[in-house]
């Protein structure tokens, strides 16, 4: 692994070489620059959770060559950011790392992308190799762009593999750039501080005949968490305009091996011999052109789903049920009520809301749990001379409540689904021009 990374500068440098194969690597390269300012107002509602009160600002570049020689290709992105104003009430800042304290955080200066990517197509299908540090997306592990104002990104490789309707993905994945930390790559530890060797993820996507689509996913954290689901997704148009978007998701995950914290850790999980925890998540969804609806359903068994992969991961589960946090407490059943438009019929084609509201009433352990979550996203995307911006406001309210019974849970949570308050208000600003 380590030699694939020493390897991946010369190649980069080989990719460039030779004028007249080299015309393909830049003419079909893009180019471009992101600057954001986000400001986010927050609060915990008088419950337990973050107090915030930041605006900041990031500018990121990015490069994406073209192919040369219809093989190598290399992609670079690099970003900055600081603070522009943080309130002396918050406690918390998530978009920067603190410093000495909250009101001083550290400004980012990092490499967010420099990757190398290699291909091989054919009558047999499309191989494509690549190394390097990036932002990995797979529906179990996701290195989210849009969650704050520099996204993270991982270290390691990646084959993918396409033949027809057939996509076979992999990647072995060994290191760490956390969205709000400067430097090249961190390695993946558990909350102990052990080292966890590599995070192995496997893909398998198949489009059907008849236009249902199957996703199936296995992941490994070396020694500590194993992660797999299966989904069935499928569309059926019941007018021209009008759909119905179906889907079902089987998962689970599950302890694997010495890494793992059986003695729990402090606020966030509480001891336990092993870890099994299975979930069932089920979505219909009405659509045309300009408008959805839907609802979702999401029941979790066993233990409570709400492990990571590494201690710094930020969390992902293909759920509905991954909402500002899990709806993922052993027993839990969440009812989710979604609906969304654009304005095309007021001629603000480029104005949208999406919205949802979230509810669950049980999840052993806890006498009186309830939680609910309402968000709102309003959005406008310019034209014209303004091409390339984006201005969002995002509200949202989200509330926890329970105590444990003391028979079956004894410590109250405080991880990715526990017993937390969160009221958020978000402006995104967006700008990306492209050269």
């Amino acid at each position: 692994m380590r030699i694939a990374q020493k390897c991946l500068a010369g190649l980069a440098c080989l990719s460039a070489m030779g004028s007249a194969s080299a015309d393909a690597f830049i003419d079909d390269s893009r180019t471009s620059l992101r600057y954001s300012q986000f400001y986010w107002k927050e609060n915990n509602g008088d419950g337990v959770g973050p107090t915030r009160n930041e605006w900041v600002q990031a500018a990121l570049f990015n490069f994406n060559s073209g192919w040369y020689r219809d093989l190598l290709g290399f992609d670079y992105s690099y970003g900055l950011a600081d603070d522009l104003y943080v309130g002396g009430e918050a406690n918390n800042i998530s978009n920067l790392e603190a410093d000495n304290s909250v009101q001083s955080p550290h400004g980012i200066a990092k490499p967010v992308e420099a990757y190398l990517r290699g291909r091989l197509a054919g009558e047999g299908g499309e191989l494509q190799l690549g190394a390097g540090k990036k932002s990995r997306r797979y529906a179990q592990y996701f290195d989210d762009p849009r969650s704050r104002i520099l996204p993270p990104s991982t270290l390691g490789l990646d084959l993918d593999y396409t033949l027809g309707g057939l996509a076979l993905r992999f990647s072995h994945i060994n290191g760490f750039s956390a969205r709000n930390e400067s430097g090249w790559a961190d390695d993946l530890r558990n909350f102990r501080g052990e080292t966890i060797d590599a995070l192995q993820l496997f893909a398998l996507g198949y489009a059907m005949p008849w236009g249902s689509r199957l996703q199936a996913e296995y992941s490994e954290s070396e020694d500590y968490l194993r992660v797999a689901s299966v989904k069935l997704e499928h569309s059926i148009q019941l007018a021209p305009g009008q759909y119905l978007d179906l889907y079902a998701t089987q998962g689970m995950q599950e302890d694997a091996g010495d890494r793992f914290e059986y003695e729990g850790a402090r606020g966030l999980y509480e001891a336990e011999s092993s870890h099994d925890a299975r979930y069932l998540d089920l979505s219909a969804k009405y659509r045309t052109d300009h408008f959805y609806a839907g609802m979702t359903y999401n029941k979790v068994r066993g233990d409570d789903f709400d492990r990571l992969f590494f201690s710094k991961d930020h969390g992902t589960w293909n759920s509905s049920a991954k909402l500002f946090y899990f709806f993922g407490l052993e027993e839990e059943e969440m009812f989710k009520l979604m609906g969304g438009m654009d304005f095309s019929f007021f001629g603000l084609p480029q104005l949208r809301l999406d919205t949802h509201y979230a509810f669950s009433d049980h999840a052993d352990g806890y006498d009186g749990f309830s939680r609910r979550e309402f968000q709102s996203i309003l959005q406008y995307n310019f034209d014209g001379y303004l091409k390339g911006l984006n201005v969002a406001w995002l509200h949202n309210q989200f509330r926890t409540k329970g105590e444990p019974d003391g028979i079956s849970r004894f410590n109250t949570s405080f991880g990715p689904a526990g017993i937390i308050t969160h009221n958020a208000n978000r402006i995104y600003l967006n700008y990306v021009y492209q050269f």
